[in-house]
């Protein structure tokens, strides 16, 4: 059986060149310009977005559960910028048997800061 040309001496090592830098270029644009990610960098992706959609649902009955406590906004507007999500977790301890973080406090003090904001334009 003969080989075809192209697979025969210096066309032969031209081709494997080509297959070579075409493979590299593929991946180069793939991972510059066409979104293509790493499995890490795919599962921090997912894990955000997952946190990102819990919080999304727990963030409203934290603020309701904030705002239904006994002294709890008078409490929140005393405080500093700083100490608001502190202030959330003296009253919430956990929303959905979900416990109180940093993030979530965080996240949990701005949406009181936007209910008590939008409740004092409607009165």
């Amino acid at each position: 059986m003969r080989m075809p040309t192209i697979l025969q001496g210096e066309a032969r090592t031209r081709f494997l060149q080509g297959i070579a830098f075409s493979a590299i270029a593929a991946m180069t644009i793939g991972f510059i310009w066409g979104g293509w990610v790493t499995e890490g960098t795919a599962r921090t992706m997912s894990a955000m977005a997952e946190s990102s959609g819990r919080m999304s649902i727990l963030v409203p009955m934290c603020v309701a559960q904030f705002t239904a406590a006994d002294g709890a906004v008078a409490k929140f507007n005393a405080a500093g910028p700083y100490s608001k999500d502190n202030v959330i977790g003296e009253f919430v301890k956990t929303v959905a048997s979900t416990s109180m973080d940093y993030s979530f406090a965080k996240a949990c003090a701005a949406g009181v800061e936007a209910e008590l904001s939008r409740t004092a334009t409607k009165s």
